[in-house]
């Protein structure tokens, strides 16, 4: 059945449409997808518009976990008092127009920037409008908000692999120097015409954290740190390869900074914070050079490093992160020298940078010219891949406040018989009920999401009133999973972990929002387990939230994949093994919910119990002119909670 009621209290909206902060300073003439094509202006119009930002498969680095600053600029001809507008469309967002610029008497050019949800790719159009007359329209199909990064050093930081990798989800792009594209074998802006480690590493994080990955590659095969020092940093003795550098009359060297300058160039062009950090993977031309007196000295190394990386974020002008591999091998018959190891190593102990993989390792099958090449194998190149995303990865987790095997976070909501632990190396919590409440199999409720910042302070009345009603509560972060089968894995582990301390079989699921997704796909694999399901404004369907293309990683799919096999995968596709099962549902839903629409979650989950013909299983709570918020009518709902503690004691019986 389907009932309203009013809300308790005005609702506090929480929407993910950005802000809007608007300045018109100078900017590079450009175009949404390629230099120098304006969009096509209505004939009368006079004017122009000529865009440098957002640009086609262009990825803006996120200030926060949960959103970014996607830039709008370029090049303007108006009127004074001419609008410039910008939309961006997509889960999570209400696709409305928002002013960016109003144009000023001699305006010429134009940057505002609006804040985005983390993910992506979003649909962005920009026009220019005057009163009722839309004078321009410039959409740019796909733009992301998520990681970039800076790919330096030499040939197995570039593109000198045996074979060409590819980007499989798609979310992957590369900056080409004046646009994006996908980030297939050769990367852009790096030396070589073979395959890199960028598209396997840039993927694992892409599936890690649910968002597109941009890459500035700028690595030259062979080259000394002397030859990425800026121009006229001198040193006593030259490189093996001497094309960026000059003797001086003095008889010592100096760098010409070409290098450097590039490095600069291509950083600098995504703006200040434009990027998260520098991967620099370099060394073997400093290590044991056929002629000695190109060899490089370890303590050489580390100071010429420490001064590349101090003046290079000077010019780019903030302090961004660096990590250096330990790297120095060159074939079977000379693994590495201990020498520039250390001082590698020296970076990481002083702070100046992070420890990135030791590649020395990788060696046999991993190299090239079956394992005799100093460069990579297709294999190598997917390991070497796979150990800079576990580097990254790990601190990039700390970086976004997420849980990692080294930095494990719980619900910041804490209640008397609160529990911490971690089943399958993720972290999960019991809210127990009081000792003379407690029985033997203990009811319980399986909760999501357990994420960062859940369960809240918004849900203490609740969970309290299942405490006082003897009904524990438990969860396990499994990430933003989206539903997939491989969080299953860590939901079983604490259905074991809890089930062997005496609670029941059963449990009710409760998913609030996304963890309608979790704790749901779990149920539909696992339906013996099941005693009821709850949510509040749940997501059933991932094509509406959080989308197909940001849910994909999560399946190890491609969108297009994900979309081909959904009947498999969505939740809402396979509601039928629930109500075939007779597992009674009750949903609490606004009806203004554009985040989680109500009639493609809560209102098709209903509808399919209908056409099962267990509609008396299923209640569904409509709360009007309510959305995504923290109204009392979701968190203080007397009938929700009436519902979970039977359905909850009903699994121990």
């Amino acid at each position: 059945m389907i009932s309203y009621v009013s809300s308790a209290l005005a609702s506090l909206l929480l929407t993910l449409s950005g802000l809007v902060a608007a300045e018109v300073p100078a900017a590079p003439a450009s175009v949404a997808v390629r230099i120098g094509a304006p969009a096509v202006p209505t004939p009368s119009s006079g004017v122009r518009m000529v865009l440098s930002s957002p640009l086609d498969r262009q990825v803006f680095q996120r200030a926060t976990r949960e959103a970014g600053a996607m830039v709008f600029e370029g090049e303007i001809a108006g009127e004074p008092g001419d609008v410039v507008e910008g939309q961006i469309a997509g889960p999570g967002m209400n696709d409305a127009w928002r002013p960016l610029v109003t144009l000023a008497p001699g305006a010429q050019r134009f940057r505002a920037t609006l804040t985005a949800p983390a993910g992506g790719w979003y649909p962005v159009t920009t026009r220019l409008r005057r009163g009722t007359n839309v004078l321009f329209t410039t959409p740019v199909a796909q733009v992301g908000v998520g990681e970039v990064f800076v790919i330096a050093g030499q040939s197995n930081s570039a593109n000198h692999g045996e074979e060409h990798q590819t980007v499989k989800s798609g979310r992957v792009s590369a900056f080409t120097g004046s646009g994006w594209q996908v980030a297939n074998d050769p990367q852009p802006g790096a030396s070589g015409n073979g395959g890199s480690f960028v598209p396997p590493f840039a993927e694992a994080l892409v599936l890690r954290f649910g968002v597109p990955v941009g890459i500035i590659a700028v690595g030259a095969g062979g080259t000394s740190v002397r030859e990425w020092l800026p121009r006229g940093a001198r040193f006593p003795n030259p490189p093996t390869v001497l094309a960026h550098v000059t003797r001086r009359e003095e008889g010592d060297w100096e760098s010409k900074g070409g290098l450097f300058n590039a490095f600069v160039s291509r950083s600098r062009a995504v703006g200040p914070r434009g990027f998260r950090a520098v991967l620099w993977h370099q060394g073997e031309s400093d290590a044991n050079q056929a002629d000695p007196t190109r060899t490089l000295a370890g303590d050489l190394y580390t100071r010429y490093m420490g001064e590349l990386i101090t003046q290079s974020r000077e010019a780019v002008g903030w302090s961004a992160p660096w990590f250096v591999a330990q790297v120095s091998y060159h074939t079977p018959d000379d693994t590495g020298s201990a020498e520039i190891r250390a001082a590698q190593a020296a970076l990481w102990k002083s702070g100046v940078a992070l420890e990135g993989p030791d590649t020395d390792t990788l060696v046999g099958v991993l190299r090239d010219t079956g394992g005799k090449g100093i460069h990579f194998s297709g294999p190598g190149l997917r390991e070497h891949g796979y150990q800079w995303s576990v580097k990254v990865g790990a601190w990039l987790e700390g970086q976004l406040g997420l849980p990692s095997a080294g930095a494990l976070t719980w619900p910041p909501l804490v209640l008397p018989g609160t529990e911490n632990f971690t089943v399958a190396g993720r972290p999960a919590f019991a809210f127990l009920p009081p000792e003379g409440k407690r029985s033997s199999p203990q009811p319980w409720i399986l909760y999501g999401p357990t994420l960062r910042g859940h369960p809240d302070e918004a849900e203490r009345w609740m969970h309290e009133r299942f405490l006082a009603a003897g009904i524990a509560v438990a969860g396990v972060d499994v990430g933003e999973a989206y539903g997939s089968p491989r969080s299953h894995a860590a939901f079983d582990a604490l259905h074991q972990e809890l089930t062997r301390r005496g609670f029941a079989e059963r449990a009710c699921l409760l998913g609030r929002s996304r963890g309608g997704l979790l704790v749901t796909s779990w149920g539909l694999a696992r339906p013996e387990r099941v005693s009821g399901v709850a949510g509040i404004y749940p997501v059933y369907d991932f094509r509406t939230y959080p989308g197909v293309t940001n849910a994909a990683p999560a399946y190890g799919l491609t969108p297009a994949e994900l979309m081909a096999r959904s009947e498999e995968f969505n939740p809402i596709a396979r509601v039928g093994i629930l109500a075939r099962a007779k597992v009674p549902v009750f949903l609490i839903h606004g009806d203004s919910d554009t985040v989680v629409p109500l009639e493609q979650n809560s209102g098709e989950f209903a509808r399919r119990y209908r056409e099962a013909g267990v509609e008396s299983l299923l209640k569904l709570v409509v709360l009007p002119g309510q959305g995504h918020n923290m109204d009392e009518g979701f968190f203080r709902s007397r009938q929700l909670v009436d519902f979970v503690v039977d359905r909850a004691r009903a699994g121990a019986r």
